[in-house]
């Protein structure tokens, strides 16, 4: 038995699961951004701690470093 695209009802993938699929690949994406955030923040974390105590750099140095003129 064929249908109107063509294809046999055995071979065709109902819209809700393309639906679906495009919903789970949209949740990765979303899963995969908070983690790279959280990776981030983690980093900071460790080199606030790294820092700590350190003595920084001046506004002034880090301008005329990269060479910027306001």
């Amino acid at each position: 038995m064929s249908t109107a695209t063509g294809r046999s009802p055995a071979i065709r993938r109902p819209q809700n699961l393309d639906r679906q699929i495009a919903r789970a690949k949209t949740i990765l994406r979303e899963l995969r951004d908070t983690l790279e955030d959280l990776d981030d923040r983690r980093e900071l974390t460790r080199a606030k701690q790294r820092n700590a105590g350190k003595r920084g750099t001046d506004w002034e140095s880090v301008i005329k470093d990269l060479g910027f003129k306001f």
